[in-house]
Parts: C-alpha cells; sequence; structure tokens
C-alpha cells in the first residue's frame, strides 16, 4: 500500500480507533490497517450467527412467557406491571413511545418484541426472574428447547454466562471495535455462540450453516 494512501487512511480512521489494532510500538501503519479491515472482515462473518441468535432468543422467550405465565403479556405490561422489575418494565415503555415517534398507531406485540433490545431478553434470563419465570414448569425447554439434558440441576447458570458474552461480542460489533484479538479466542467465540443456538433449535443452526462463512473467513491469511 502507498504510503501516502496509508497516511490518507489513518486521518480518516483516527489514530486513536487505529491505535487498539497497535499490538505493539513498533507496529506499521500497513500492518495496522490490514488487521482492520480483517476485523471488519470477522464481524461481517459472525453477523448472521448473531443475528439469527437474537431473533431466535426473543422469540422462544415470549413464546415460554405467553404459552406458561400469560397470554399478551407485552401489551398487558404495559398497562399493569405483574412480571418485568422496574428496569425492564421502563425499557417496555421506552420501547412503546419509540414506535409512537416512528409513527405507530396500533401498536402489536410484534412491534415490542422487534423494537427491545437484545439487553431486554437477556435481563430476563437472569437470576432475578429465576421464580417469575424460570421455575415454572416448561419454562426452560420452550426457550432451549433442545438442550441436552433437561435434568440437569440449575440449566440456566450454565446458559447465561454465553447470554452475557453474546450481548458484549454483538455490541463490540455492532459499534465497529476489535474483536480479532478476543481474549478468549474468536474461534472459541463463535464455537460458543453455535452451541447456544444448537440449545435453542438444531433446526436454526442447519439454517444458518447455508450462509454462515466464518470458517472460511478464519481460514484465510491473517495478518500479524
Amino acid at each position: 500500500m502507498a504510503k501516502a494512501l496509508e497516511e490518507n487512511l489513518v486521518r480518516l480512521f483516527s489514530s486513536n480507533r487505529l491505535n487498539s489494532y497497535k499490538y505493539n510500538s513498533n507496529d506499521s501503519a500497513s500492518i495496522v490497517l490490514e488487521r482492520y479491515l480483517y476485523n471488519i472482515e470477522v464481524s461481517k462473518s459472525l453477523y448472521p450467527l448473531l443475528s439469527i441468535l437474537e431473533i431466535s432468543l426473543r422469540n422462544r422467550i415470549n413464546e415460554a412467557i405467553e404459552d406458561v405465565i400469560m397470554q399478551d403479556w407485552l401489551l398487558k405490561e404495559i398497562n399493569q406491571q405483574n412480571i418485568l422489575l422496574s428496569n425492564e418494565h421502563n425499557k417496555l415503555l421506552e420501547a412503546k413511545q419509540k414506535l409512537i415517534n416512528k409513527g405507530h398507531k396500533n401498536i402489536c406485540k410484534d412491534d415490542l418484541i422487534a423494537e427491545l433490545s437484545l439487553g431486554f431478553w437477556i435481563h430476563l434470563c437472569t437470576k432475578k426472574y429465576k421464580t417469575m419465570l424460570w421455575h415454572k414448569q416448561g419454562f426452560f425447554r420452550i426457550v432451549f428447547a433442545d438442550y441436552p439434558n433437561f435434568s440437569e440441576f440449575d440449566k440456566l447458570s450454565k446458559v447465561f454466562p454465553i447470554l452475557q458474552f453474546m450481548l458484549k461480542l454483538r455490541n463490540r460489533i455492532f459499534h465497529h471495535e476489535i474483536i480479532i484479538n478476543h481474549p478468549y479466542g474468536i474461534y472459541n467465540c463463535y464455537t460458543d455462540l453455535r452451541k447456544l443456538l444448537s440449545y435453542i433449535s438444531q433446526d436454526s443452526l442447519q439454517y444458518l450453516d447455508r450462509v454462515c462463512d466464518f470458517k472460511e473467513v478464519i481460514a484465510k491469511q491473517k495478518p500479524q
């Protein structure tokens, strides 16, 4: 890459952002820019997995609450707080207001499900919701229908760390931050996210494999 082009790109992307791609002080602008581009490729290759995971998770949690606790719970929860704690209830009210601001006149539950953030749904998987949700008979089985061992004690504690990890990695990708130097190893990240999706639905995992090119991207020559 020509020196002038490198300098222009460094100015464009900002030295501050590119500093996280410097593994040591002697790294050249050329190698840093190659890592930046590679990070974009890897992030892009993880998007299908994260997208299918997020949609599958939120729909399964909603399905479980509808089947086990209350039909049309999101719409009812807006007017009377029965299930959600204050933080999540406020997020629901904010989601309703955002939909109104977007011009939605007749808000339905599907609108709310899509508007609520991934963080909202993952917070429903914390221990503070165990009694209200996860200890109800059949609830875990609806959400994680293909979990390998339903007789296992405290299954949620096995799943929740991956959910937290998923949220953090997803946020890093969506905020265009570096992931290729993840301390856990980016391939291990991918493996754990696949495991999580396999707990929700083996069918979704097979569907993902039609489009996911993560392994091909990782197999390419990496910038040193």
